[in-house]
């Protein structure tokens, strides 16, 4: 995946090496951001609406943020970002319908990402 402001293309880090790119989520599309661009790039970073930060991830429909681990649905997030105002974060707890444990979470998981009602 390129750098979304540049377009320069991500290369392996030298051995021993972490990778200086940068990861996140702008308008509920995970990106990538090389080093020359990050200081430009924060600006355009959705931030997390529990603690302001900017190391967010996208994966199977949800946003995660990897400071304080506050995780929503991604799409829920698009909705309440565009109405101006907070989004709702589920914090894993009881929401949803009855019948917890792992199974329920699965299925609900998989009806996410299936489209399925």
């Amino acid at each position: 995946m390129p750098c979304y402001r540049c377009g320069t293309r991500q290369v392996d880090p030298e051995p021993g090496k972490g990778s200086q790119w940068r990861q996140g989520v702008v308008r509920e599309h995970q990106v990538l951001i090389c080093p020359a661009c990050q200081q430009a790039a924060l600006a355009d970073l959705t931030r997390c609406p529990g603690c302001h930060g900017t190391r967010l991830i996208k994966r199977l429909g949800q946003v995660e943020c990897l400071d304080c681990r506050l995780t929503r649905d991604a799409d829920a997030g698009a909705a309440a970002l565009a109405a101006g105002s907070g989004a709702r974060a589920d914090t894993g707890g009881d929401s949803g319908p009855p019948g917890g444990g792992l199974s329920a979470e699965v299925a609900r998981a998989l009806a996410r990402v299936l489209g399925r009602p």
